[in-house]
């Protein structure tokens, strides 16, 4: 993939690292999951054309190039920095949200943003609010500045295997990702239980599923995404965790050019 320069899209008290590829009609949006970056998108971004697209990416506060504040570390906060990038995008987006990424396109989607044209969910939080016991709070942040300890839970969440370069992105990102953004999206991030909301979707989705993700289970994505969505499509890649982009990323791409008109 073409490296480019980037820039930054400021919000709420923060600066976003902000990337702009091709030049074509339709504008892509990419938005990675919790303790990642825009790098995540690498593989599949490569396999798109840029002469149909105009692709966008960015870094969530916290994460990757962007600012490290100690505020806004919420589902609200982080809609409100989605806001401001599409407000500099100035043009109507299919958004491709991961994890994290996917959990807050459902959240702007249900309140009919109206930049947001079409949703292509990978893997996506479920906008079902999420409350976890101690012990398992104490260890997923436990692992926090430790390359051992995440190292694990990258290889844990994946069921393909990808190449050394790949996993040293994520474990990279993991690492450098802020305190705040690591236990703000745990704690306040994945709390608020918006499904009803989601009855007031109004754009084409595309939800996509790892058949063999331990994280965004198929049950858990079938009831609390895909069946609240009215009409969206539900597709399962056989023999894939829950990081799609890099596990499946020629099948994303695939998925992208088909979904998109």
């Amino acid at each position: 993939m073409e490296e480019v320069s980037g820039e930054t899209v400021a919000s709420d008290g923060a600066d976003l690292w902000f990337e702009r590829f091709g030049n074509g009609a339709r504008h892509l949006l990419f938005a990675h999951g919790w303790i990642g970056s825009r790098r995540m998108w690498n593989a599949a971004i490569a396999k798109l054309d840029p002469t149909r697209y105009t692709i966008h990416r960015f870094d969530a506060r916290g994460c990757g190039r962007s600012d490290r504040p100690a505020e806004g570390h919420t589902l609200e906060g982080y809609a409100a920095d989605y806001e401001a990038v599409l407000a500099h995008i100035g043009a109507p987006v299919t958004i491709v949200g991961h994890s994290m990424g996917g959990r807050i396109a459902q959240y702007l989607a249900a309140r009919r943003h109206r930049s947001i044209e079409r949703m292509i969910l990978v893997a996506p939080g479920s906008a079902r609010g999420t409350r976890t016991s101690g012990r398992h709070r104490e260890l997923t942040l436990d692992a926090f500045g430790s390359r051992n300890r995440i190292a694990r839970f990258v290889a844990g969440a994946m069921r393909r295997s990808i190449d050394d370069e790949m996993r040293e992105i994520l474990i990279d990102d993991a690492l450098i990702a802020s305190r705040e953004h690591w236990f703000g999206w745990y704690d306040a991030g994945r709390s608020l239980d918006f499904r009803e909301a989601l009855a007031d979707v109004s754009v084409p989705t595309l939800v996509l599923a790892g058949a063999s993700d331990p994280l965004a289970t198929l049950p858990r994505l079938r009831t609390d995404c895909a069946n609240l969505i009215a009409g969206s499509l539900f597709v399962v890649l056989r023999d894939c965790g829950h990081n799609i982009p890099i596990e499946a990323p020629a099948e994303l791409a695939g998925a992208i050019d088909r979904f998109v008109p």
